[in-house]
C-alpha cells in the first residue's frame, strides 16, 4: 500500500517504460491490455494478462485486473518450441514428411512433398495428394487408412510420382498419431513420413530372380554330377580307373564353376574356358608352341558353358594322355566362329590334333568311352548341338556347333 504500482514490473520493463506507456493507452483508449513478466513480493516471476482501467474519477487512478497465466503460457511456448523442432526435422531429411486426420485427410506436406510431387501445399490438402498416387494403387492406400485408427498406425506401400521425370518410384509409408483428445479421436493428429524404397524394391527382386536361379542351376548341377558318376562307373573296369576319371571330371566342373562366378553378367567367355582346361592339365596355352587357339570373344551362358566344359574336359583329358599333347611332335589347333543353328546363334569350334603317333592310342584302340558319348549324345540332348568326333590316324578331330542359349530343339 502507498507504493507505486510499476513495483510488479520487471525491472527490465521498467527501465523501457512499460508502467508509464500502459497508463497513458488506458487514458487515451480507456483500456489497456497486456500479457508479460510480472514479479512476485518475493522476487519470482509469473506470467500474467493484465486489464488496466482508467477510474471514472481521472484524478483517483486506475484499476488493474492480473491473472496468472503461467502454465498455459509456458505449455504454449513448449509446443512452439516443439513446433520448431518439427519443422526443422521435416524439412531436413530427405523423406517426404506430412501431417494429417486419421482418414488420411491432409493438413501439411513437407517442402521435400512439394518439390518431389510438384503438388502445391494448398493442391495437396484433403485428398489432393492422392493425384501424386499411381491410380492402380489409391485404392488400397485409403484402405489402409481406414484401418490406421484401430491399428494405432498407417502402414503401406504405393507408388508416388516423381515430377521432374514422371517416373513411378515405390514410397513406404508410415504414420502415428501424435495428440490424442479424449472422447475425440476423429480430431486426432497424426504425422507421416513417406520413404522412397524403390532401388531396395529392385534389389529384392533381383536377389529373389538370383536365388531361384542359384536353386535351378544347384538342381541341373547335382544332376549333372550324378550322371557323371553314372556313366563313370559304367565305363571304368576298377574302383581306381573310377576315382581318377570321376576326380577328374568333378575337378573340370568346378573349373567351369568358379569361372562363372567371377564374372557380374554370369556368362563365360570361350577363350577363358579353353585356356582354363588346357592349363588345368599343364599346358600353357597362351605360350605353348604346340597349342594354336583362334577366334573372336564369345560370351556362354552358363548351362552351354558347363556342359561344353565337361566336353572340353573329355578332350584335353585325351589329348594329354594319348593325344597331340602326349608327345613332342604333336600340335593341337582350336579355332572356333559365331555361326546360326537353325535361326538360333551358335558357336562353331574345331578341335584339331596333328602329329599324334598311333602307339599313342588309348588301350583297346578308337574305343569310344565315356568322353565320346559326352559329346556325341549328352551335348546333342542337353544343349541342341550339331556333334562329329573322329579318331584319325594323326589325332583326334572334333566339330562341335552349340547354340549360344540352353533350349533343347
Amino acid at each position: 500500500m502507498g507504493r507505486l504500482a510499476d513495483i510488479i514490473f520487471t525491472p527490465e520493463d521498467r527501465q523501457a517504460g512499460a508502467p508509464e506507456a500502459e497508463c497513458t493507452q488506458a487514458l487515451q483508449k480507456g483500456r489497456a491490455e497486456d500479457e508479460r513478466w510480472t514479479l512476485r513480493s518475493d522476487g519470482s516471476r509469473f506470467w500474467a494478462s493484465g486489464l488496466m482501467l482508467p477510474l471514472a474519477e481521472r484524478e483517483r487512478g486506475f484499476v488493474k485486473i492480473l491473472r496468472d497465466r503461467t502454465e498455459i503460457h509456458v505449455a504454449q511456448m513448449r509446443l512452439r518450441q516443439n513446433e520448431e523442432r518439427f519443422r526443422i526435422l521435416a524439412t531436413s531429411i530427405p523423406d517426404l514428411v506430412f501431417r494429417s486426420l486419421p482418414d488420411g485427410t491432409r493438413s501439411w506436406g513437407s517442402p521435400q512433398w512439394i518439390d518431389y510431387t510438384g503438388l502445391a501445399l494448398e493442391d495437396s490438402v484433403g485428398l489432393g495428394w492422392l493425384d501424386a498416387i499411381h491410380p492402380d494403387d489409391r485404392e488400397a492406400t485409403l484402405a489402409a487408412w481406414a484401418r490406421a485408427p484401430a491399428q494405432g498406425q498407417y502402414y503401406a506401400e504405393h507408388r508416388v510420382c516423381r515430377r521432374k521425370d514422371d517416373a513411378w518410384r515405390w514410397h513406404q509409408t508410415r504414420a502415428r498419431p501424435i495428440v490424442a483428445q479424449a472422447g475425440a479421436s476423429d480430431s486426432e493428429e497424426w504425422v507421416g513420413v513417406m520413404t522412397d524404397v524403390h532401388d531396395l524394391r529392385q534389389m529384392k527382386d533381383q536377389q529373389e530372380v538370383l536365388l531361384a536361379e542359384l536353386q535351378h542351376r544347384t538342381r541341373n548341377l547335382l544332376a549333372v554330377v550324378q550322371s557323371i558318376a553314372t556313366q563313370t562307373l559304367r565305363k571304368s573296369e576298377t574302383l581306381k580307373a573310377f576315382e581318377s576319371e570321376f576326380s577328374g571330371r568333378l575337378r573340370a566342373l568346378s573349373r567351369v564353376q568358379a569361372l562363372w562366378a567371377r564374372r557380374d553378367d554370369r556368362e563365360i567367355d570361350l577363350r577363358d574356358l579353353l585356356v582354363t582346361e588346357l592349363a588345368a592339365h599343364g599346358d600353357d596355352a597362351g605360350a605353348s608352341e604346340r597349342v594354336t587357339l583362334e577366334g573372336p570373344s564369345i560370351l556362354l551362358p552358363a548351362e552351354p558353358a558347363l556342359i561344353l566344359g565337361l566336353g572340353l574336359h573329355e578332350l584335353a583329358t585325351n589329348a594329354v594322355k594319348y593325344g597331340a599333347l602326349a608327345q613332342p611332335s604333336g600340335k593341337l589347333f582350336v579355332s572356333w566362329r559365331l555361326t546360326d543353328l537353325n535361326g538360333r546363334a551358335a558357336v562353331a569350334l574345331d578341335w584339331a590334333e596333328r602329329g599324334v603317333a598311333v602307339k599313342s592310342m588309348p588301350p583297346g584302340g578308337r574305343r569310344k568311352g565315356y568322353g565320346s558319348e559326352l559329346i556325341e549324345r549328352a551335348l546333342p540332348y542337353q544343349l541342341g548341338a550339331k556333334t562329329r568326333l573322329e579318331f584319325a590316324a594323326d589325332g583326334v578331330r572334333c566339330w562341335l556347333i552349340v547354340p549360344l542359349d540352353h533350349r533343347r530343339t
